[in-house]
């Protein structure tokens, strides 16, 4: 079976337990969205579609927001005064090269993803300020969510033009909803204020034939039934703090874990290919027998910050897929 066939016959239960070498399925693409609504580059700080400075420091895995006087909306009480929804149900767009990636992808034999990074919550935690929203997720709940649903309507107009304009195989949506060891919420909190909006539009995707992938590297045990009940077909970047054989046994084959391989083990400058090996195979006989599981580091997207270990890692798995008869 192609890597491809293998990710279908595990979502479809007809093959739970197999190994796939990370991200081996997907051809991981953008799309003109993306780019014009939250544009990144490494080594820049770039303003977003709703007024958010974005800053990516080189050598670090990824953005963040500047917060102080950039903070788009400090006081949530005037939010209706102060936020402007970016247009994109009328934003034009140039889909060609992107569908001849697309197209290219699939003559390859895999399935095309695209991304959409800065989910719900952190798109709100942009706007307002870290510490901000959450203390308002406790403080003002009521307006919070009106700005939630504002930022889902944002979100269904993205995928709108994602899915009429290029129908990838698979949305890859980011979201980190916690830290390690703990959520940034109360699991009530989450499900009153963001998991209506989420179920929204993964419904809709879903409509579209598309895959969802959710990347949250996050501690995320007290929220695994919700995340089944939403729609996620396969959660990324699934933190080994997670208890993943007891989720495993709770999903009973409902949702794809990929993941578990901890970024902070092996993920730096010095670190040995005997120690890297280690916590590949620790993870692949751990979890794949569990089925439904992809070993891979948690990082939200193909590649670790130090990419000399990523040889490592794609070997490791070949070898115990080797052993283990595939």
């Amino acid at each position: 079976m192609t890597a491809k066939e293998k990710l279908l016959a595990m979502l479809d239960g007809t093959k739970p337990v197999s190994v796939i070498n990370g991200w081996e399925p997907f051809e991981f693409m953008m799309n003109p969205v993306t780019i014009a609504v939250s544009p990144q580059a490494p080594g820049m700080t770039l303003v977003d579609a709703w007024g958010v400075h974005m800053s990516w420091p080189l050598g670090q895995p990824g953005v963040m927001p500047v917060e102080g006087e950039y903070v788009v909306c400090p006081d949530v009480e005037k939010w209706r005064e102060v936020l402007k929804k970016p247009d994109v149900a009328n934003m034009q767009f140039d889909w060609e090269p992107f569908k001849g990636q697309q197209a290219a992808a699939r003559a390859q034999g895999k399935l095309s993803l695209t991304l959409v990074p800065v989910g719900n919550f952190e798109l709100l935690r942009n706007i307002t300020g870290f510490e901000n929203c959450l203390m308002n997720l406790v403080a003002e709940p009521e307006i919070m969510k009106e700005m939630v649903d504002l930022i889902v309507d944002y979100r269904m107009e993205c995928y709108k033009q994602i899915c009429e304009n290029l129908a990838p195989d698979v949305l890859f949506q980011h979201d980190d909803w916690g830290a390690k060891t703990s959520m940034f919420m109360s699991p009530d909190t989450w499900r009153e204020i963001f998991k209506p909006g989420y179920k929204r539009l993964y419904e809709y995707l879903h409509e579209q034939g598309v895959l969802i992938m959710h990347h949250s590297d996050s501690f995320l045990e007290p929220l695994i039934e919700d995340m089944e009940e939403i729609g996620i077909d396969i959660w990324q970047g699934v933190l080994p703090q997670n208890d993943i054989v007891d989720i495993q046994s709770r999903l009973k084959g409902n949702m794809i874990m990929m993941g578990g391989i901890d970024a902070a083990k092996v993920d730096f400058p010095d670190a040995t290919e005997e120690t890297v090996r280690a916590e590949v195979r620790r993870v692949c006989s751990t979890y794949i027998p569990g089925g439904h599981f992809i070993p891979s580091p948690t990082a939200g997207g193909p590649g670790s910050l130090n990419g000399h270990i990523d040889p490592i890692i794609a070997d490791e798995i070949a070898r115990f897929a080797a052993e283990f008869g595939e």
